[in-house]
């Protein structure tokens, strides 16, 4: 079986420039956990999840100069990782709290790889892209419906391009 074959094709989807705040809302409203980030031709710029929103929220305690200095010599990925939550607590648009790059697949891709992909990363989902291009999401739920046999069912959401 291939990606496309499991993959959701209803996909809602953002662009740099939306608010953080209509991103919470359309999260609420249509009870989804996260959403591709895409440019003007759909091309794939990153994903924006709630935990992102969740870091917008949550201000990190701010190193000493001491920490910082050593961090820097001693661990620089540590240091790295403050410098993206710092940015993504200061973003207000999904171009600047987005999670780039965003893990995609291609829909030719066999269903075994994106799984593994998906446990090996710990993601929810991961979006699928023809020529660069989106096309669809499978989420973690496509795969519980596929052990248990059931057939995809087409989502009651709209396609929506901001």
């Amino acid at each position: 079986m291939l990606a496309k074959d499991l993959m959701e094709t209803d996909v809602i989807s953002i662009r740099r420039e939306t608010p953080a705040q209509e991103i919470a809302k359309l999260m609420l409203k249509h009870n989804i956990s996260g959403f591709p980030v895409v440019d003007r031709l759909g091309n794939v710029l990153g994903v924006v999840s709630e935990l992102d929103l969740m870091l917008k929220e949550i201000k990190e305690d701010e190193p000493s100069a001491w920490e910082v200095l050593l961090g820097g010599l001693l661990d620089a990925e540590k240091v790295q990782e403050r410098i993206r939550a710092a940015k993504k607590y200061m973003g207000r648009t999904a171009g600047e709290i987005m999670t780039s790059p965003a893990l995609t697949v291609d829909e030719m891709d066999n269903v075994n790889k994106v799984g593994k992909l998906m446990f090996e990363k710990r993601i929810k989902r991961v979006f699928v892209t023809r020529r660069g291009s989106l096309t669809g999401v499978i989420s973690r739920s496509a795969f519980i419906r596929l052990l248990f046999g059931e057939e995809k069912k087409k989502p009651a959401i709209p396609k929506i391009r901001l």
